[in-house]
């Protein structure tokens, strides 16, 4: 079907804007309407490749200029890839709804707009694509759209050497990762996904034969691998470049980062640990893949939530945040069990929902006090109310009490980890409570606090608007947990796992015995 190539529609926008924005001579409202009506159209289409994937018991495959795989690329699009893309260009459309007025006395918009439409290009062509080289080209363009507006309209004047090593780390993790291809084509002769799963298993597949030993070839990959997505995903020690980054970056950027784009590092351990899953030949390589990802998960969720309670900054509490539900994500990927991965998918949809309120909250504050200091932004609470409201909403849901969305995800994380071991449960539990700690102490700030600052503010209302529309989402998901998880979670965390249907709906589109 046409719409699944989705990721070329924000694409060729994104080259037509400067062209288009020179002819106008920089026209900002033009800019904006463009921007709104790309990602408005983008999320429409995304809506139909939903629709279409779930409607079907086989992930859909898109070929490229009919090139028969290995030798072309193709999209493979399974429920869960379908998921990620509706996600994210749901929120895409919506934070640029955002964006409009916190940019509103910014110049070179059709700039930023221009990187933002290739960051929404490269994220839906990482969760569509069936190919590990092309998952490389969009984590390229992903990786370059992001290094830019990280820097483009720094906060409170933070200097811009937080972008540049976010760009240094970044780069370093993409080049293990493009490593890690070229062993895995002099191994298996192949970066088509479903061709090395294929492989893997002993199957025929059409064009390319493995050759060499294998299970060397693994596991060197899988280490290049583990460690390249490690970095993109801001897991311990991979980290570091996380807090500088997602909160010098402008309000609207953190929230598509944390989000959005650090979904693609757990996106791709989880592609890689599924389709190689199963096998006796490489089940030492993987059990040593998936013991590493719990340990640095659980030493990310811990260290990331004492060191949110650290922090004044309100955006780096927000950024450890993430660090911390990573951690959450990269244990239930260890896991490889069936629950373990039903928690990845339904973790990964309501951490991209609330983190986004919970930076877009903050980032209204910090629009209209011009500071990300707590003490700066003390009683603020009470003038903007209904930002407060929003900011409360999101801080429960990512903690986890009910009736929000996360507290069911995480009650899925609770009973996936309880079948590994206690351990891990006691994991969730103290950096849950640390995680408390620190939302309150915002709110306190925010509140509670008696302050002489007579600072005029008011809530921009379409910001604010974007902020309830998210906060009603995130109360509604948790709400209607139960169907959700039926009707949408169980399906994809099947056909995650179906690596035979997986490998099949690729032979029969391109012909394979």
């Amino acid at each position: 079907m046409d719409a699944l190539i989705l990721p070329t529609i924000p694409m060729a926008f994104a080259f037509a804007l400067p062209v288009l924005s020179q002819l106008l001579k920089g026209n900002k409202k033009f800019v904006n309407a463009y921007a709104m009506i790309v990602t408005g159209l983008t999320f429409v289409l995304s809506l139909d490749v939903f629709r279409a994937a779930y409607s079907s018991e086989k992930p859909l495959i898109y070929t490229f200029g009919g090139w028969k795989t290995p030798i072309g690329i193709i999209y493979e699009v399974d429920k869960f890839g379908a998921l990620l893309a509706l996600t994210t260009s749901f929120l895409m459309f919506i934070i640029t709804f955002y964006s409009i007025r916190y940019l509103e006395h910014e110049t070179g918009v059709e700039w930023y707009y221009t990187l933002y439409l290739g960051l929404e290009a490269g994220l839906l062509g990482i969760f569509l694509t069936g190919d590990a080289f092309n998952l490389f080209v969009m984590l390229e363009v992903t990786a370059v759209a992001a290094y830019g507006l990280v820097m483009f309209y720094t906060e409170e004047g933070y200097p811009a050497y937080s972008g540049v090593r976010y760009a240094i780390i970044s780069s370093i993790g993409t080049t293990f990762y493009f490593l890690a291809l070229g062993v895995l084509y002099y191994g298996f002769g192949t970066v088509n996904f479903a061709d090395l799963a294929a492989k893997a298993r002993g199957y025929p597949f059409p064009v390319s034969e493995a050759a060499g030993n294998l299970l060397t070839v693994f596991a060197l990959a899988m280490a290049l691998i583990t460690w390249a997505f490690t970095i993109k995903s801001a897991i311990m020690p991979n980290h570091f470049w996380l807090p500088g980054a997602h909160s010098s970056a402008p309000s609207p950027i953190s929230a598509v980062l944390s989000g959005l784009v650090v979904n693609a590092g757990i996106y791709g351990l989880a592609r890689f640990i599924w389709l190689f899953t199963g096998i006796s030949e490489f089940e030492n390589a993987v059990r040593v893949v998936s013991t590493v990802l719990i340990g640095l998960g659980a030493v990310s969720a811990l260290l990331a939530s004492l060191a949110m309670t650290a922090h004044d900054d309100v955006k780096r509490i927000v950024a450890y945040s993430t660090i911390l539900h990573m951690g959450y994500l990269a244990m239930a990927v260890g896991l490889r069990t069936e629950l373990g991965t039903k928690a990845v998918v339904f973790h990964m949809l309501n951490h991209s929902l609330g983190k986004a309120l919970l930076f877009l909250a903050v980032g209204v504050f910090i629009h209209e006090a011009g500071s990300r200091k707590l003490q700066d932004l003390a009683g603020l609470g009470k003038k903007m109310p209904l930002t407060t409201v929003s900011l409360a909403i999101a801080t429960i849901s990512l903690v986890g009490l009910p009736p929000t969305n996360v507290f069911f995800s995480k009650l899925v994380l609770y009973y996936a980890y309880l079948e590994k071991s206690v351990a891990l449960v006691v994991v969730l539990v103290l950096s849950s409570v640390f995680a408390l700690v620190s939302y309150m102490k915002m709110l306190y700030w925010l509140w509670i606090k008696k302050t002489e600052n007579n600072t005029e503010v008011k809530e921009p209302k379409s910001m604010v608007a974007v902020l309830l529309l998210l906060a009603v989402l995130c109360l509604a998901i948790g709400i209607l947990s139960p169907l959700i998880i039926e009707k949408v979670i169980d399906p994809a965390t099947v056909q995650a796992l179906d690596v035979e249907g997986y490998i099949q709906a690729a032979i029969n589109v391109l012909g394979g015995k």
